[in-house]
């Protein structure tokens, strides 16, 4: 499985959107990414902004990333929050995932 389940019906609105899903250990993302205590990778992450920007918003481009920030790691049965805001007028999008109201990583990717 390369995607999560939703637990709630996507937040969505013109240049924002939120995700609530919990990762399940199943995940394939996982699978190796340590041994002694799985956690989410990073380029994952980003794969995931990018995967539903591109659902929710039709946004394909990819031009970098312009900064991202790892705080805490996000781990199998953590529930999360991915909140994804379409900075049309800079051509960016800003991303945030969170477990418990914590801020897990933020970033913004130029697009």
């Amino acid at each position: 499985m390369m995607l999560p389940v939703f637990l709630n019906p996507p937040a969505i609105s013109k240049y924002s959107l939120q995700l609530s899903f919990t990762l399940s250990k199943d995940l394939f993302w996982f699978a190796g990414h340590f041994p002694e205590q799985a956690i989410f990778p990073g380029v994952a992450q980003i794969d995931w902004v990018m995967h539903y920007a591109q659902t929710y918003f039709n946004i394909t481009a990819f031009g970098g990333i312009d900064v991202v920030k790892f705080q805490s790691p996000l781990c199998p049965e953590d529930d999360v929050v991915l909140t994804i805001d379409w900075l049309f007028e800079k051509n960016k999008l800003k991303f945030e995932y969170a477990k418990s109201n914590k801020i897990a990583s933020t970033g913004q990717i130029n697009l």
